[in-house]
Order: C-alpha cells, then structure tokens, then sequence
C-alpha cells in the first residue's frame, strides 16, 4: 500500500450522503473537495485453503491521477465464497453491494462505508434463485435494488429486485421478478430515468432499453423491452456505462476467448447520440461511433466500464479480467480517454496482483463528484 486511509475525512462522508452518483447521471450537491474513487469487486477466489483469503472488494482513491499508475489503496473480504460479480455504491447510505459469483453462492453482500472510508460487512440477501448473478443497480424513486440474473428458469433469464435492501439478513425473497425473452441473457445494467439500459452477454451483441420501472407489477412473466440495438461486430458483451448529459453509451466486449484461454481481442466501443438510437425501432443495428482494440491498448478480457464525464477528464475506466498489467499476474484496471479511437495505450492502468496473487476484476463502480482538480 503506497496510501494511508486517512485522506477519507469526515466532511465528504456527509457530502456522499446529501449527494448522488454520477454514473446514474443524478446531479449531487458539490462536495468540499473533488471525489473520485473506484470500487472493485474481485471475481476470482483463494482456492488454497492453506492461504488467506484473496480480498474482493478493492478501492482506488483517487481514480482521476494523471499519473500513470493508480493506486489500490483499500482491501476488504465480503466473505464472498467465489469471489463477486456486480457491485453498487448508494452514496445516500453510504453503502456497497455486491453480488456474489457462480451457483455456489446466491447471496449479495450489503457493506457499509465508515466514517474513515474503512468497509464493514453489515448485512446479506440470500436466495436462491439469485445462482447466475452479475450486474447491479439501484433505481432510487422506488428504492429498488436490481439485480440481473444469467441463468435460465423455464427457458427465460431474470431481473430480481429488492425494496430497501439496506437491512436484510439472510433468506429474503425477492419483491420483484421480471422473467425476460429466452433471447436476453443479462449482463450489465445501468438506470436511465425511469428505464434500464441491459447488455445482452449471448451471442446477438445487444443492447435493450425497459421502461416504466415505478409502474411495472411485481411479477412480470414476460418483461418485453421497448426497443434493442445491435453492437455491429460484437462477440461478448459485458459491462455498459452511460451518461445521459453526453448522449453516449460504452460496452465492454469480452471476445473470442475464454478465462482459462483468454485471447487478446477484448474491446471497448463508444457510442455518441445513443437515445436516438434507441429510439429508432424494435431492433436497430449499430456501428460503434469509436472502437478501442488492439496490441498497444492492453485490453484480453474487458468485463466492466464505467465513465468519468466531468469537463476536463472525459475518461473510461475498464475492468480486465485478464489483462497483465507490467508483467503481473492477470486482472488489471486500465483508464482511456472517451475521445480514444483504435489501437491506442491506456493513460494510466494498475496492477491488482498483490503478493503473487491474481485479483481479477469482474465489476467496478465510479463515484465521481465535484470539479476535478487541475493536476
């Protein structure tokens, strides 16, 4: 650790609580000084049982350095049993959520954020039903937290929620399922007003848009999605980001490969003036505005994005599940600028390889507010 935690004073805990979330495109209250931290939800587990356990939940703080290397500056064990999948950061509670990876684990893990940024365990939603999961979100006006799940029942994947999720223990069921078309296999999840945005991780490389989240039934057998749009080239979406101010909207795309052979041909696409897009039709191909690919960018197995869209920065940050940032081991974070185009080098990347252990990013949550400091 390069980084004392010390730097997470009091005064922008109250700020994260009167304040909102970026990435939802909310407008916060300006915080005393800029915030910019990056959560991480590790994917891959200890599977040594002599050995401790490999920490899954990381945070880097400040994520918007222009130095070249970031620095991991928090360490935390959810107890996940397989490592975690999505993670959401509610700055109004000051609380962290994490989804739990594979069919051994269907809990999600509630953790709070101290007054000294220190990461408590504080609470668990089990289910069973919840055996695929991976993205995460958090749609404030019904205070519903969503969850998207991969695997299949009776030939339809599903998106779960739980109302006031902060203080569940244990077995809960969920308040809301919406069974979604045998086509949709869920993967990446992000709010746009009262619509959610769902990356489609099968083999049609698509992108939907559901509607009218404060008034759906809390159980939908057939949740239909008001339109859908193609990613032109796309192998295997993972992770979106979304920014309604700049009309854009980014995917990350696995590739061809495999965790156990990844080949390098991870890529990020970039799409301007995505709500027209959407707004086209029922099923709309479409070419990506700019595609970040090749040997120079690092990129093997991008599964999440998330994008800093303040004057000055205009950044995406990626989560590489296999990615060797300076000859580590596999799992790295690597930031772009949004105006990136092709075959380009990452401004800045970060190893997560700590004492020769792989932590392999699956998910990752940017809390950005205030204006960025000039640097």
């Amino acid at each position: 650790m390069k980084k004392l935690f010390g730097f997470f004073l009091v005064a922008d805990i109250v700020a994260i609580t009167l304040g909102s979330c970026v990435r939802n495109d909310d407008e916060p209250v300006m915080p005393v000084r800029p915030i910019s931290r990056l959560y991480i939800s590790v994917g891959n587990y200890q599977t040594n049982a002599s050995e401790d356990p490999i920490d899954n939940v990381l945070l880097i703080d400040p994520a918007d350095t222009l130095e070249a290397e970031m620095d991991v500056v928090l360490s935390h064990n959810s107890e996940a049993l397989r490592g975690g999948a999505g993670i959401y950061f509610d700055p109004f509670q000051s609380a962290i959520f994490q989804a739990g990876y594979g069919t051994a684990d269907t809990t999600i893990r509630v953790m709070s954020v101290g007054a000294l940024g220190i990461l408590s365990n504080s609470g668990q939603i089990q289910y069973s039903g919840l055996n695929a999961m991976r993205g995460l979100t958090y749609h404030y006006p019904s205070k519903m937290l969503y969850v998207a799940n991969n695997a299949t029942v009776g030939g339809r994947t599903t998106i779960y929620g739980y109302h006031l999720p902060y203080n569940r223990r244990g077995y809960t069921l969920p308040d809301r399922v919406l069974r979604l078309d045998p086509t949709m296999r869920p993967w990446g999840m992000v709010l746009w007003g009262d619509s959610l945005l769902v990356s489609n991780s099968g083999t049609s490389g698509s992108v939907s848009l559901y509607g009218g989240l404060s008034k759906v039934d809390s159980l939908v057998a057939d949740f239909q999605a008001l339109s859908t749009i193609r990613i032109e080239g796309a192998a295997a979406l993972r992770g979106i980001a979304f920014v309604d101010s700049l009309d854009i909207l980014v995917a990350a795309d696995y590739g061809t490969g495999s965790s156990d052979n990844p080949v390098a041909d991870g890529r990020i696409y970039i799409i301007d003036g995505i709500k027209a897009k959407l707004k086209e039709g029922s099923f709309t191909t479409v070419a990506p505005t700019r595609t970040i690919q090749g040997a120079l960018t690092g990129l093997t197995g991008p599964m999440d994005v998330a994008i800093d869209p303040r004057q000055g920065r205009r950044t995406i940050f990626v989560a590489d599940y296999d990615a060797q940032v300076s000859g580590g081991q596999p799992g790295g974070i690597l930031r772009f600028r949004l105006a990136d185009d092709g075959n380009v080098a990452p401004e800045a990347s970060v190893s997560l390889d700590t004492l020769g252990n792989a932590r392999r990013p699956f998910g990752i949550y940017l809390d950005v507010r205030g204006v960025p400091n000039s640097q």
